[in-house]
């Protein structure tokens, strides 16, 4: 059942010699950094990567609540995210974020789950979220 809102959430992260690790509560850790393009590791999950990959999920999980509440049936999910970081006249920029999904379902429920998606990438909060400008709280803190 559904929290009343409003929801918060809340990450913490504590990196070193640029390398991070992110946690939420009882969820695995998650090891970041920047990505190779960047002088990093291809071992690490990079901003860019996580946030393709919370795009990509938020789309997913809004399109199953969709679903589930119509009674649609869904044999499958997949998709790939991806996105172009450019040099804009403002700065570095995500310049595009394509979504392609793989989605099977009963030949007959077709349209309906095309419909569906289209309703969930309006209503995706992650996406939603990519049009306001972000907020940033700074502490600074001697080591």
């Amino acid at each position: 059942m559904a929290s009343p809102f409003p929801h918060h959430y809340d990450v913490r992260l504590s990196g070193r010699n640029g390398s991070a690790i992110l946690g939420g509560g009882r969820r695995p850790d998650i090891v970041g950094g920047p990505p190779p393009e960047f002088d990093g590791s291809d071992q690490s999950w990079s901003p860019e990567h996580l946030l393709l990959s919370a795009v990509g999920l938020c789309l997913m999980t809004t399109f199953e609540a969709f679903a589930a509440r119509a009674g649609l049936a869904v044999a499958g999910y997949e998709s790939r995210v991806q996105g172009v970081l450019d040099k804009t006249p403002a700065g570095l920029a995500f310049t595009s974020i394509r979504l392609a999904v793989d989605l099977r379902v009963a030949e007959a429920d077709r349209a309906r789950a095309e419909q569906l998606l289209l309703s969930a990438k309006r209503h995706c909060i992650v996406a939603n979220a990519l049009k306001v400008a972000v907020e940033v709280e700074t502490l600074v803190n001697a080591a």
